[in-house]
């Protein structure tokens, strides 16, 4: 029998995202399982994505049941009270154009995810990455983009439901030396000319440092370059279109010219759990945060239709890799204030209750920044900030 995590929120997270939740209960069902899973509240306010309706989660030893008014996930033998986090509100509504809101972002945590438009040339050149190859989520997708005027709205909706945290603007794979931002520039500066709010970019490595310095200027206030796998044979393999046309020794360098530039904690790469040995993603994660970047552990699902297949992943087996980053994060004194409150990902913070015995579960810095008036000072300090640098930058030029 596989070991019980209910006591331990960290470890129980991580099991619960390799193994899925079974839901019996209909009403629990229905609202839950969309494409994404479904976000729950675990003890010491860890927030957790299960999968819920892929094939591998019927298997599953946890189950949710009500029980005296709430909700409670059971394991092997014992059980722990948790909460269903509300879907936004925003869901229910459109734009002015008649696009719903869910379509345009989604919420996770203290992350809205937004993409313009999810079209990836990898897939037109049959030169995908093997963990996306099969998704049925892209078929039909290549010709939309959303208006700026559809992610203002889409914005304005998730600011008025009172959801804070970050924008995340993403796009797919396009061939152009800037890497997507000057795709995701107008987008960036409408949100930032209109709300006060901190904005994440995620874009391919530019071909030239300038467009980093670019992404910064423009109002970015985190950028991620995202290598996903660090073995160099691995990458080639599972990753084609990227490492013909980016290349691994790309990534490492943009991601080491950000880090110089973005104030600490803001530059991120994710490192996908489970497409190499531990001991690789371990090696990737040192080699990350020596460039002062923060590494993002995702686990990759096996879903219906993913192409690529593995052998399932164990928490025994996978949890000392997640120690092992929150060790690395913290001895490099990178700021953790940033990569935090996701429910795909386990975050370094998260792991501090099973690494550091004495530790609390969050520190004052952390209380602070996830207030109001944090929230605030955040935005703030990272203006300016960013004056300071592109002043600093035009007076070298």
């Amino acid at each position: 029998m596989a070991k019980d995590y209910i006591d331990n929120p960290a470890a129980l997270k991580i099991d619960l995202m390799l193994r899925g939740l079974r839901i019996d209960d209909p009403l629990v069902k229905a609202w839950a399982c969309g494409v994404d899973g479904i976000d729950i509240m675990l003890p010491h306010n860890t927030l957790v994505n299960i999968p819920c309706r892929e094939e591998f989660t019927k298997g599953s030893p946890y189950t949710i049941r009500k029980k005296d008014g709430g909700y409670v996930i059971g394991g092997h033998s014992s059980e722990v009270a948790v909460s269903l986090v509300p879907k936004p509100k925003f869901y229910e509504r459109k734009t002015s154009t008649g696009i719903p809101f869910a379509k345009i972002a989604s919420v996770h945590g203290g992350v809205t995810s937004i993409t313009p438009s999810p079209r990836c040339d990898f897939f037109n050149a049959n030169v995908e990455c093997k963990y996306c190859a099969g998704n049925l989520d892209v078929k039909g997708m290549d010709k939309t983009v959303y208006s700026v005027d559809d992610v203002v709205e889409t914005v304005a909706a998730v600011l008025a439901d009172g959801i804070r945290g970050i924008i995340y603007l993403s796009t797919g794979f396009s061939d152009e030396p800037d890497g997507g931002i000057v795709f995701l520039k107008p987008y960036l500066q409408a949100i930032k000319n209109k709300f006060h709010c901190l904005v994440a970019v995620e874009t391919l490595p530019p071909k030239e440092n300038r467009w980093i310095d670019e992404t910064y200027a423009l109002g970015a206030d985190s950028v991620l370059y995202n290598l996903e796998i660090y073995d160099k044979e691995l990458f080639e393999l599972i990753c084609p279109g990227r490492a013909a046309s980016i290349g691994r020794k790309r990534y490492m360098s943009a991601l080491e010219y950000a880090a110089r530039i973005f104030p600490s904690g803001t530059v991120a790469s994710h490192l996908i759990v489970g497409l190499e040995p531990p001991g690789s993603t371990i090696m990737g994660v040192d080699c990350l945060v020596n460039m002062g970047v923060v590494p993002i552990l995702p686990i990759y699902r096996p879903g219906h239709g993913k192409a690529l297949r593995i052998d399932p992943l164990t928490a025994e087996i996978i949890l000392p890799v997640y120690k092992h980053l929150y060790k690395a994060v913290k001895k490099s004194n990178i700021s953790l204030n940033w990569v935090k409150d996701l429910s795909m990902v386990t975050t370094p913070a998260e792991m501090r209750a099973i690494v550091d015995k004495t530790a609390s579960n969050g520190s004052l810095i952390e209380g602070f920044y996830k207030s109001k008036i944090g929230r605030k000072a955040a935005w703030g300090l990272s203006s300016l900030m960013r004056k300071l640098r592109v002043k600093k930058s035009e007076e070298d030029e």
